[in-house]
């Protein structure tokens, strides 16, 4: 389903200084330039040999917004990100106005690095803060200090940067609430335009996950939780950061231009080892282990995963992941998209989640209550 003219661009960077303890995204601690070097011109091809599939032949596609993720982005030469937006350009129409966001971890990135992404394109920048802690970054594996993120911000800001993201976790094991707060405070005193509040999570496979099934520490009380997260809505709000999908807040105007496409179910396509997309009603992803990425002859190679959606996957994927928004749906949108009446499909479904306090009506709108908000994998679960 697409539901604009435009697509977005994601490049996948898998490179960092060293891999952080919860994390487990393909990224692989690799400095070597040459490896670099290998990486981004294999990422040019790709970008060059889907154009065609993404096209049908016809004009280069249109650009909206170009996201480059890790990783650490922000760890390779400056020279090689004005490589990989040039292949861009070169190789598809980018809309003038196009929202162009690169990751950048603090204690990788100083003022020249970011003068050299603005002379290359980007315009936006989402910097991994995670905590001002010292103690909960050690826990979490960073690799910065409280005083590289400050510096790190007050550098962008002299290279001309007026759209930038700070990302903070919550929930770490030994984080207090007030500990919390003076995250949020800090945080809210450098004047982001966005800042996205994540849950932490103890994935399977990650070294945090084996010191927590070895008995190490314990998961933090769910009680404290759900304090610290409606504590960051309510303090962000009241500084002007509004609520805008589960995990994001922003200022008016600076809602993420390429994560809403996800949340929206608008087409995107992902360049780099496990990259994902969506488009032409397909889902598919790259092959996450470096070795095999950069081993791949063509385009085709690259693939792991394919999936075709059904109507069924669609019309599911349209509610859970609009409901992610705190806009949440519009049942006669949805209506409108798939030509078969929302009440209807799922009619029982949603008032049930209205009686339990987990849904509410918005005017024409269906939203995630505050309650719906802590429950919103239940909520999602419904649907599918």
């Amino acid at each position: 389903m697409i539901t604009s003219k435009g697509v977005g661009l994601y490049i996948h960077i898998p490179f960092c200084k060293k891999k952080c303890r919860y994390c487990d995204f393909a990224s692989y601690p690799v400095t070597d330039p040459d490896t670099h070097l290998s990486y981004i011109l294999k990422v040019i091809y790709e970008i060059r040999a889907k154009r065609a599939m993404i096209s049908g032949g016809a004009a280069p596609p249109f650009v909206e917004t170009i996201y480059i993720g890790g990783g650490t982005p922000s760890l390779l030469e400056a020279g090689f990100i004005s490589e990989l937006l040039d292949a861009i350009y070169v190789t598809y129409r980018v809309a003038e106005d196009a929202e162009i966001t690169i990751e950048v971890n603090p204690g990788t990135v100083d003022e020249e690095k970011f003068k050299h992404y603005r002379a290359a394109g980007v315009n936006r920048l989402s910097i991994g803060a995670q905590s001002f802690d010292a103690g909960a970054l050690a826990f979490l594996g960073r690799i910065h200090s409280a005083a590289d993120i400050l510096t790190c911000v007050e550098d962008a800001r002299e290279a001309g940067f007026d759209n930038v993201n700070l990302d903070l976790i919550f929930g770490v094991p030994g984080q207090t609430l007030s500990g919390w707060e003076n995250d949020l405070i800090t945080a809210a005193a450098l004047a982001p335009e966005h800042l996205s509040f994540y849950d932490l999570h103890i994935e399977e496979g990650t070294p945090l996950f084996k010191d927590f099934s070895d008995g190490v520490f314990e998961e933090l009380d769910d009680d404290d939780d759900r304090r610290m997260y409606h504590f960051a809505k309510g303090y962000l709000a009241d500084r002007g950061l509004l609520q805008y999908e589960i995990s994001n807040s922003a200022r008016p105007g600076y809602e993420s231009r390429h994560n809403l496409k996800y949340w929206s179910m608008e087409p995107y396509i992902g360049f780099g080892a496990g990259a994902h997309s969506y488009f032409g009603g397909r889902r598919f992803s790259n092959k996450p282990e470096l070795a095999l990425y950069l081993a791949a002859e063509d385009d085709r190679e690259m693939t792991d995963w394919t999936h075709e959606n059904t109507l069924s996957d669609d019309m599911s994927e349209y509610i859970f992941l609009g409901l992610r928004r705190t806009a949440g749906i519009e049942p006669a949108r949805f209506s409108a998209a798939f030509g078969r009446d929302f009440w209807e499909l799922y009619g029982e479904e949603t008032e049930q989640l209205i009686k339990r306090g987990l849904l509410e009506k918005s005017g024409d709108a269906l939203r995630l209550t505050s309650l719906g908000l802590d429950l919103a994998n239940s909520v999602f679960r419904e649907y599918v």
